[in-house]
């Protein structure tokens, strides 16, 4: 019996507990635990990882690989099939970074050769893939299993490849946007040495001959320059780290699961998070009626399309209620803070009035576009923010040179 770590929760807006089970299998054990009426949020599988599982896998070759499978099963190829034309067209090495002339090992190569091995031998995509978190993550792992389940591994890869594709972009945009602040913060630095080692210790000496003194702005810029002097090394690595924070952040937030719920408070970030579950969870839902999956059946795939814990614990919520014979849009009636309003009214009005699942791809399709505009904001509302801080900061700098000047005229 394989070991596995519940998520559970006992009320809404509760905290997280975590609890040790043994069982043979993670859909297994939260099936047991949802007839115990226990509010599951996540299974996570507590085996340990090879090392090839912990290796990380550049978010481009991921849109590559999951836009081939798309393609594969598209065409009507079976996962061996598709998975073997995706290891031959996969590239043994891959350029490292920004530095596109040295190539590194791609352990995609190999993970691609090894699910093929696995599915040759009568696995399910879903078993293979699940020794890979590093590729196929939760979310991709739900949306696998619905695919499996509902005979739609086409529309399934899509959804991924989607994702991946956002998360590349919205990466992409973190880089962009941080290459312009950190190439000022660099002439910044050149500025404040220059200064704090030339002529503003210099009007401190005259300023101190007339009884004055520099103002707060000099003598920071002072400090701050005998730091980067004494220590560039330091001043450039956490430069480096601001960026790496910048992104990585998201996979940070994603693996810290108290975290969940207060990152969806955060005014702009909150907002396109929740565009984003609102999507996914519509166009999977679309996907899984279209292929004539029941509601029971759905919302347990439902569950793991996505990370954010207060989503996984609204559909188990869901779950529950529908298993008492409620309908799909009553039954997730007090989600909307999670799902949100439009969904549910919906899902009452396809529900009412019998209108087939063409009408759930529309809303998927709107929801889209709504994640796409929030995308677009949240870029245009960070430019101005980061042009703000720039200019605190070229104002500081000013005024530390200017200041001194005019303190030394009023003691002329």
């Amino acid at each position: 019996m394989r070991q596995f770590t519940a998520v559970l929760q006992d009320r809404k807006d509760g905290p997280f507990r975590t609890q040790r089970l043994s069982a043979s299998s993670s859909m297994e054990l939260m099936l047991h635990l949802l007839e115990r009426k226990q509010l599951v949020v996540d299974v996570r599988d507590d085996r340990q990882l090879p090392p090839l599982a912990r290796k990380r896998i550049k978010p481009l070759d991921k849109v590559l690989f999951f836009e081939q499978l798309e393609s594969s099963a598209g065409l009507g190829l079976d996962s061996a099939r598709a998975m073997g034309i995706a290891h031959a067209t996969t590239d043994a090495k891959s350029s490292a970074g920004f530095l596109p002339w040295f190539k590194a090992d791609n352990p995609l190569k190999e993970i691609t050769a090894d699910i093929f091995h696995r599915l040759q031998q009568g696995q399910s995509l879903g078993d293979s893939a699940s020794h890979y978190p590093n590729l196929f993550d939760a979310v991709a792992m739900g949306l696998v299993d619905a695919g499996e389940h509902s005979g739609s591994l086409a529309e399934s890869f899509a959804s991924v490849r989607q994702l991946a594709t956002r998360d590349e972009r919205v990466r992409d945009k973190l880089i962009s946007i941080s290459i312009y602040p950190v190439i000022v913060l660099g002439i910044a630095a050149v500025v404040v040495y220059q200064l704090a080692t030339g002529p503003l210790p210099q009007l401190g000496k005259v300023l101190e001959y007339f009884k004055g003194e520099l103002p707060w702005q000099s003598k920071l810029t002072i400090e701050v320059g005998k730091f980067i002097g004494a220590y560039p090394v330091f001043y450039l690595l956490a430069i480096a780290a601001l960026i790496y924070l910048l992104v990585r952040l998201p996979a940070f937030v994603r693996a810290t699961p108290p975290l969940h719920q207060w990152v969806l408070k955060i005014p702009l970030i909150g907002h396109l998070i929740l565009a984003s579950i609102r999507a996914n969870f519509v166009q999977t839902l679309a996907t899984l009626k279209k292929s004539k999956v029941d509601s029971l059946k759905s919302l347990l795939l439902l569950q793991g399309i996505s990370w954010c814990y207060p989503y996984r614990a609204a559909i188990t919520r869901g779950y529950r209620r529908a298993a008492n014979g409620e309908g799909l849009a009553v039954a997730l009636g007090d989600e909307a803070d999670i799902l949100g309003r439009r969904t549910i009214e919906y899902l009452r009005v396809i529900e009412e009035t019998g209108a087939d699942v063409a009408m759930l791809e529309r809303l998927a399709g709107v929801m889209n576009r709504d994640l796409d505009n929030a995308i677009g904001r949240a870029e245009t509302i960070a430019k101005p923010l980061i042009i703000l801080v720039l200019a605190g900061l070229i104002g500081i700098i000013a005024s530390a040179v200017y200041g001194p000047l005019i303190e030394l005229y009023n003691r002329l």
